[in-house]
């Protein structure tokens, strides 16, 4: 039977371990902002690549990293960690002017 919230933080074998990942996420997170501060990277030919600069932070690969709060459980509020989108939809129009553009009457049913 799995434990309960209550009984794992009274559990000192559970809160080593929380503590251990805590400690590792941490890590990762220092490791991923030393990253975003790098203005080069080095391929595996040994050529030196520039890094545009960019806010969210990114692993080697580019990928965005997103973190949150290992206690609470909700995302960092930092700046690093949101990603501007430039939303480029449709927009579409009501109105009367479907009706010019589009025949929208049924002209016969089968």
């Amino acid at each position: 039977m799995p434990y309960t919230k209550k009984e794992l933080l009274e559990n000192p074998f559970w809160q080593k371990l929380h503590e251990q990942d805590r400690v590792d996420y941490e890590n990762k997170l220092q490791h991923a902002l030393k990253f975003q501060r790098a203005t080069t990277m080095v391929d595996d030919e040994g050529n030196v690549i520039n890094i545009e600069k960019s806010k969210p932070i990114r692993n080697e690969a580019g990928t965005f990293l997103a973190f949150e709060n290992p206690d609470t459980g909700l995302n960092y509020e930092r700046p690093d960690q949101s990603i501007p989108v430039d939303k480029k939809s449709p927009k579409y129009h009501k109105g009367d002017l479907w009706n010019k553009v589009l025949d929208r009457e049924f002209k016969e049913l089968t």
